[in-house]
């Protein structure tokens, strides 16, 4: 078998180890990631819902029956979720939940909507 070049083989090299760094660094972003999720079991078409936080707003809609939409958040400060929305038969969706504190990641929290627009929540450690 032939031998590379010493430049060819540093050059292999460098790019193995980039590569490999970038893969840690996925790796590393999407274990860190915060995700809200929220599962429309209304029965309804979700026409819109925000989730508030002092320092972002995240807008979902319209979110079909059965349907289910995720979306990652920034945590700045210490605050907790403002939910505000509405079904498409007029019913609002209000609701203060949750805690989070600056430093934390790799949150998922998850928000139900079920029938009559009851709102479930729940928030944890993603994947553990």
């Amino acid at each position: 078998m032939p031998r590379l070049p010493r430049r060819s083989f540093l050059a292999l090299a460098t790019a193995a180890g980039l590569v490999a760094a970038i893969g840690a660094g996925v790796a590393f972003r999407e274990r860190t990631r915060n995700e809200l999720t929220v599962v429309n079991r209304s029965g309804r078409t979700i026409t819109s819902l925000q989730v508030s936080l002092p320092w972002e707003t995240l807008r979902f809609g319209p979110i079909a029956p059965g349907e289910t939409v995720s979306r990652s958040f920034r945590i700045e400060s210490d605050a907790h979720f403002a939910f505000a929305g509405e079904l498409a038969d007029g019913t609002r969706l209000r609701a203060e939940e949750g805690y989070i504190t600056n430093g934390q990641y790799g949150e998922g929290v998850r928000i139900e909507v079920g029938p009559g627009g009851t709102l479930s929540f729940r928030q944890g450690r993603r994947g553990g």
